[in-house]
This record gives structure tokens, C-alpha cells and sequence, in this order.
């Protein structure tokens, strides 16, 4: 298989092909502002306040995720999932997730469905994304804020906070089966839990922020082939945000309210920590959001209006001025783009082979771009897809799942 797929690459090498390539953009969602900003990396080029989010004012969006040339956004304060074609950049649809919902945070289950938590409905919502309908709402545990899927596993972060009395109970990460939407498991995550994320060894990162005053920062490690909690430490401050970068580093937005902001980080991996509240990276005032990028730079949003940019070391590299409050930040990208240069061609090719057949690099950051035939697997039949795609006139890359591992 390997020696017949290499014989072919060298073939294709002489042949002519088509070549995919955009500039690299970063479209930051401002909250206070209810607007999101582009960035131009390739040219440094910003574009404030593009668009309007929410279909009415005081919309509150959270979060913002691309997929190929489309934006979705969560509008809490509107109750919707807003729809966003990035080439025109106009907004073609909302989906209601019904009055007083208040949805909080989505992810992605294939290029059709959704699950969005509703805040103060205590359920989540099953969303048909291309039809624009709710097809399912779920019962969970009181206040679900972020969510994250692996292996067909739902994982939903419940802080526990009461609307009515104002008061903070213990927070609960419920494990449902996406095929019949069932209860697996859950495990108790401290106090005020708010945020999850994936890493690239399966591990469930779930953050609990604390009360501010009394209880501060903790991480909980949930091995999601297992079901089993394999750590638990303390890193101190009132932690968001997380995200891990290719480099398994876990980076947290952790506010800071009176001189600067701060990040605090770990290995993803090995829960060794780099930086907590007794040594956190300083960053612009009240720091909201970190988001990290295929390079393994990282993005940080502050209330200074702000974007950031700095490398694992806390070395400032860029900063851009953007819209008001920005809160989250997604990036553009080509399906098929395995290597992650903004270019689909034949080293894309060779890179899946590498990746799959050859112990060569490691699994692409943005790992559904290598998916490129958008079934729930990665083998000969997407290298073979993409081949078509370049040198046959096939059909372009598709957006597939972006849970597999």
C-alpha cells in the first residue's frame, strides 16, 4: 500500500493541478459591541465592527466558530444561533433556540447537527443547522455552559448556578451517548465549572472558575476513553476560557481586574503546570478570552478592546485594535489544507500519507481539514478523494467532523 500510494504520488508530481489557496483571517466576536471584527493575518489589514450579531439589540454573543465559509454565533440575550456566509459577509439566517433560553455555548457533531447548552432551560439543544430547527432538547443538570464531544460522547459542563438565589452549588460534567442522547456518567468538577476542552489524547479539560472571593481555580481531567477521572490539581485566580493548542498546552483566560490580565497554563498531557495565579503571563486588562492558534501562537481578548497576540512564553507578537469587549475569536481555513498553509495541493497529499502510513507529522491542528471526503474517518479513501479533487476535476474538500481523533 505505502510503496503503490508513494509510485503514485511521483506520478501526480508531473502532472497539472489545481492549487486552493486564501489569506489567512481571524474573525473576533465583540460582545459589549455585539458586532465581530476581521483580521487579515496575511496582511495585518483589520476590519472593524463587518457585521451586526443578534437579530435585536442586547444579544450578548459568546462564541463564535467557522466551518469552510460560514460563521455560526451564540447571541444569549437574543436566544439564537446566527448564521454568517464570510464571503459576503452577511448574515443569512437565526435559529430560536426558544424565549429565555439563554444558549451559552455549541459545538459541532458533523456538517448537519449541533448540541447547544441553554443556560437557564438547564437542557441542551439538538440543532439541525441546515434545516434551522431544534430537533431535540435534552434535561441535564442545573446551569450547562460549555460542552464538548469525543468519541461519540457529549461532555456538558453544569456550574450549578442558581438565577434564583444568586448562589453557587457544586458544579457536575454529565457524559451523554450522542446516538440516543442517554446519561453515561458524571463526575463532580468543584465550584462554578464553566468551560471544556478536548486534547489530542482524548483527555476532557474541565475548568471551574470558583466564586471569585473564597474558592478559586481548579482542573479536572476526565479521561473520555475510560470514563475515569485521571487528575485533579488547583491553579489558583478565577479562570475561563480554555484552550489547547497543538503543542498541548492548555492556556485559560484569567480575567485580572485591577493592573493587568492574566494566562495561566499546563501541559495538557501531563498536568505539569507552567503558570497559575502565583506566576501567571501578563496580558492586557481583564483578559476574557484565549484562543490558540495552528502555530501554537495564542490569542488573548481584553477588555481594552484589544487583541493580542503572544507566543507560550507571554512574548507580545502582534496586537490589533478591535471592536468593544471582544469574547471569542475562530479562523479561517480550506478543507482538504492538512498542512495548514492556506493551500490545498499536493503536498497535502503527501502530508496525509506521511501522517497515516509513514509515522510522520503529527495529526493536523484543525484535524477535520485532513478529513476531506467528511465521513467520520481518516484513510486511503480521503487521499484518494483529494487526488480527484486536484488532478480530475473532482469535487472540492468537504467539511467533515471536527471530533475525530
Amino acid at each position: 500500500m505505502k510503496n503503490v500510494l508513494f509510485k503514485i504520488i511521483i506520478i501526480l508530481l508531473f502532472l497539472p493541478a489545481i492549487t486552493l489557496g486564501v489569506d489567512r483571517y481571524a474573525y473576533i466576536l465583540n460582545t459589549m459591541g455585539e458586532t465581530i471584527s476581521k483580521i487579515n493575518l496575511t496582511t495585518g489589514i483589520v476590519n472593524n465592527d463587518i457585521l451586526t450579531i443578534g437579530s435585536d439589540v442586547d444579544s450578548y454573543p459568546n462564541q463564535i466558530i467557522v466551518r469552510d465559509s460560514l460563521a455560526y454565533v451564540v447571541a444569549s440575550g437574543t436566544d439564537e444561533i446566527q448564521i454568517i456566509n464570510l464571503n459576503t459577509e452577511t448574515t443569512i439566517g437565526f435559529i430560536n433556540t426558544g424565549a429565555s433560553t439563554n444558549p451559552f455555548w455549541m459545538v459541532f457533531l458533523d456538517s448537519q447537527y449541533v448540541y447547544v447548552t441553554l443556560m437557564l432551560a438547564n437542557s441542551i439543544a439538538k440543532v439541525d443547522i441546515i434545516n434551522g430547527i431544534v430537533v431535540d432538547e435534552i434535561p441535564t443538570v442545573t446551569s450547562p455552559a460549555g460542552i464538548a464531544i469525543y468519541n461519540y460522547k457529549l461532555y456538558v459542563v453544569c456550574s450549578g448556578y442558581d438565577f434564583d438565589t444568586y448562589t453557587y452549588n457544586p458544579s457536575v460534567l454529565a457524559v451523554y451517548d450522542v446516538n440516543d442522547h442517554s446519561m453515561i456518567t458524571a463526575f463532580d468538577v468543584g465550584l462554578n465549572a464553566q468551560y471544556a476542552a478536548v486534547d489530542a489524547a482524548g483527555g476532557v479539560h474541565v475548568v471551574a472558575t470558583g466564586d471569585y472571593f473564597t474558592t478559586f481555580g481548579e482542573i479536572f481531567i476526565i479521561d473520555g476513553n475510560t470514563e475515569v477521572m485521571v487528575d485533579n490539581f488547583s491553579i489558583g485566580g478565577s479562570p475561563g476560557q480554555i484552550s489547547i493548542g497543538p503543542d498541548n498546552v492548555a492556556y485559560l483566560a484569567a480575567a485580572g481586574w485591577t493592573k493587568d490580565g492574566y494566562i495561566f497554563s499546563y501541559n495538557a498531557l501531563t498536568g505539569e503546570v507552567y503558570h497559575d495565579s502565583s506566576d501567571p503571563i501578563e496580558v492586557d486588562l481583564n483578559c476574557m478570552t484565549v484562543v490558540t492558534y495552528q502555530d501554537s501562537t495564542i490569542f488573548t481578548g481584553s477588555f481594552t478592546d484589544h487583541i493580542n497576540i503572544i507566543d507560550s512564553a507571554g512574548n507580545y507578537r502582534e496586537s490589533y485594535a478591535v471592536g468593544d469587549s471582544p469574547i471569542h475569536t475562530a479562523f479561517n481555513y480550506i478543507p482538504g489544507d492538512a498542512d495548514g498553509d492556506f493551500n490545498v495541493n499536493i503536498i497535502d497529499v503527501i502530508y496525509i500519507i506521511n501522517w497515516k502510513y509513514k509515522n510522520g507529522p503529527k495529526t493536523p491542528g484543525a484535524r477535520w481539514r485532513a478529513n476531506v471526503n467528511a465521513d467520520d474517518d481518516y484513510n486511503i479513501l480521503d487521499i484518494v478523494y483529494l487526488i480527484n479533487a486536484l488532478y480530475k476535476e473532482g469535487p472540492a474538500p468537504k467539511v467533515g467532523p471536527d471530533w475525530i481523533f
